[in-house]
Formats: structure tokens, sequence, C-alpha cells
């Protein structure tokens, strides 16, 4: 890890699990999170499907020849969260529709840079950055979840945009503070002082340098807390060029975002978590079903457009093709599912994402009975494969090409099903 990746925050480790790792999918939160992310342990059933006399004609789909292995094929209606703890990640999920991406800031920031978009569920989940003990302080001042939306561009410029959420604005702004000091006492960082944002008097923030500890590059950094009512909006911007001047800049624009979307958020009381519901609209009830030992923390759930986003590995072009196809919400589970506004918009997604992956990976035989279903193989010998269902895309990796066929073929089944 170099000293450019300690400067954020990232998610606490994912519990070790005996399933294969997952592949790397087209979304950049499963790039980064290669390394932890799970595969199903569903067992793939060996065998083809044979075609019945009669039956739909060439080009048609031909649900008899779909090989669904163990997978369910019926939607399943969820209901509350339940509990406290599964309630703070669901409310966290909900909030990502109100952080500012890197990428608004700058378009130049898309890369993955840690996991793109990260739930915050508890303070655990903050790392410790450098000496500064981010975690201790946050929970010692009744953190409640967060959010993070993090990008880079080609090792020039990195972005992390944090909104962490305490239970009042006092708490919030005592935080604050000691986040801030925390910061200015970091033996890693040299030259570390106050450092002035423009536009934002109220942004407590410090300035200093660092090189990096492979490559020996120096970097220029801020690390910025501001109290926003209940929140704290917290940044690590870092540069190689510009001086402090840059790092700055990007805090600048990024507040000047920030604050007013974060206003936008209708903030669930914590006492009300166990009651939020997992499915509010419905899609996620049709979509293939992960269990929650193997889920990564922010599957088993629904994003709006721009929570969507975070979890993109393009987020610039992918926001036009969701602004252009009418897409409103998708659902991350087993595999994820895309409600565009019409059977066409659905498709021109599939064709769009498999536009996006083209240059990494080599096509090999879609899904049987579904003619316009396609399926790629990436150099890892990871699979990843498309399809859509009415207005639905459907967007499937796995480890094994059966698997991933048997996935799709049950997700239509399941958004088929009457």
């Amino acid at each position: 890890t170099t000293a450019a990746t300690v400067d954020s925050l990232i998610v606490a480790a994912i519990p070790s699990t005996e399933c294969a790792p997952r592949p790397a999918r087209r979304r950049a939160v499963a790039v980064a999170l290669v390394a932890l992310a799970l595969t199903g342990c569903t067992t793939t059933v060996a065998g083809s499907a044979v075609r019945a006399s009669g039956g739909p004609g060439p080009g048609a789909v031909d649900t008899s020849l779909l090989d669904v292995g163990n997978y369910p094929t019926k939607p399943a209606p969820l209901g509350a969260a339940g509990t406290d703890a599964v309630g703070r990640i669901v409310e966290a999920q909900r909030m990502s529709n109100y952080v500012t991406g890197p990428w608004e800031v700058d378009p130049t920031l898309i890369g993955q840079y840690l996991s793109s978009g990260l739930v915050l569920k508890e303070a655990s989940a903050l790392t410790t950055i450098s000496s500064s003990d981010i975690a201790d302080i946050a929970k010692q001042h009744g953190f409640v979840n967060g959010f993070q939306s993090s990008r880079e561009d080609k090792g020039r410029k990195q972005l992390a945009n944090d909104v962490l959420r305490f239970p009042d604005a006092a708490a919030a702004t005592t935080a604050a503070t000691e986040l801030a000091g925390s910061v200015a006492k970091d033996p890693n960082l040299t030259a570390a002082g106050p450092q002035p944002i423009p536009g934002h008097p109220e942004a407590l923030a410090t300035g200093a340098t660092f090189a990096e500890a492979n490559s020996g590059q120096v970097w220029q950094l801020v690390r910025s807390f501001t109290p926003h009512g209940p929140y704290v909006l917290m940044q690590s911007a870092q540069t190689v060029d510009g001086g402090l001047d840059a790092p700055a800049a990007l805090v600048a624009h990024t507040l000047d975002l920030q604050a007013p979307l974060i206003d936008q958020f209708q903030a669930t009381p914590p006492s009300d978590f166990p009651t939020l519901p997992l499915d509010p609209t419905g899609l996620l009830g049709r979509t293939l079903p992960i269990a929650p030992t193997e889920a990564q923390i922010y599957q088993r759930a629904t994003y709006q457009p721009h929570g969507t986003l975070q979890l993109q590995g393009n987020p610039v072009r992918s926001a036009k093709l969701f602004t252009d196809t009418g897409m409103d919400v998708a659902a991350f589970g087993k595999t994820n599912v895309y409600q565009a506004r019409d059977a066409a918009a659905a498709t021109r997604i599939a064709d769009d994402f498999a536009d996006e992956v083209k240059p990494t990976m080599k096509a090999v035989d879609g899904v049987n009975g579904l003619p316009a279903s396609r399926c790629m193989q990436d150099t890892s010998k990871s699979y990843y494969c498309l399809a859509t269902a009415d207005r639905y895309a459907i967007e499937v990796s796995a480890g094994q090409l059966p698997d991933a066929k048997q996935q799709v073929a049950a997700q239509y089944l399941m958004l088929t099903a009457r």
C-alpha cells in the first residue's frame, strides 16, 4: 500500500470465506475489492438443455432452454431491516445518492482509487490515517454512519470525499475540530499547517507534503473537515502539481457541491433504522439474491441514479447513459439489474456496458435460449455476461462460465415471472 493510499479512509476488512474470488467487474468498486470479493458457493449443475419440438422461432427467447442450475427463479418480497446494524447499512446506502462524486468536481477523476464508493456503517469502518486515530475520534462523538466517494486521475490527482453523520450539530462540530487537530500532529507529513480553503472559511483544513514510500513521488496534500449540521464533510485531496493551491481548489469545489446536496437528504432517525425497508422499489426482490454472509457492503441494496454512479467504472460515461436511457433505479444482489425507460433503453445499457469492457475482454458463447445475451472473458479467465428482460438490463460476473450463464438465465426468469 502506498502512502497515497493511506491518506484516505478505507473499508474494514471483509471476513474471509471458503468461496473462490469473484472476478473483476465493469464497476470500479468491484475491481478495487477484487481480492476480497466473493462469488456464490452455489453448485453449478452440469449439462445443457435441449430444445423441444416446436417452440419459439430463431432469435426469440426460448425459456425451455434456460439452464438455471440451483438458482431461484421467483421473486421474493423483502421486509424491513429488522436490526439497528442492518438499518445503519441501509441508511448509508441511501446516503450515497447525496454524496458528491469526485468526477463532478473534476471530470478527469474517474479512475479507481480505494474502493471508489464505500458504505461506512460504523466508526470501525474508518481506518487510522497515519498516526491520526480517525476511528476513535469518530466513535467518541457518536458516529452514526456515512459514505465515501473516491477517485483518481492517472496518479496525478486523487480526491476522497466523505460525508460522516453524527448525532447532532454539536457533536459534528466537536468531532470536526478534533479530527482536524489530529492531522496537524501527523508525523508522516512534512510542513503540516493550517490551509485556507477558498470561499469556505468554515473548513478546518491542513496542508502538507509527503513522499510516496515506493517511488519517492512528492504529493501536495490537503485534508479538510467541515461541520455542516449533523455532518462532517471530510475531504482528502492530493496532487503532484500546483502546490497546495491545487488540492485546496479541489476541496473548495467539492464543498460548493456537497453542502447543498447533503441538505436534500431526508435522514432517518437512528431509532427508526430497524424499520427501514430493504427494498423500497420492489426491484431488489426481483433480483437474484445474495446471502448476507456472502454480500459486500454495497450489495443487497437498490440505488437511485446518482448513487449508482458511485459504483460505476466510468461514472462520467454512465451518467450520460443513465440520463439518455431513463435509468431510474438499480438493484445490486447476486446480479445487478438496471431499470430503464423501456426495452430499447435497456438494450442500449447492455450494449454500452459491452462496449466499455470490449477492449479488455474477448467474446465467448452467450446464454443458450437467450439469443441477445453476450458473455466475455477477461485475462484472469473470469467471466462477464449481459442480457436484457423487457425494460431491465442484467449484469453478471462469475469465476466460471456455466455459473455466469445460470445466473443470467435465472435472473431473466425472475424478472419476467408473473
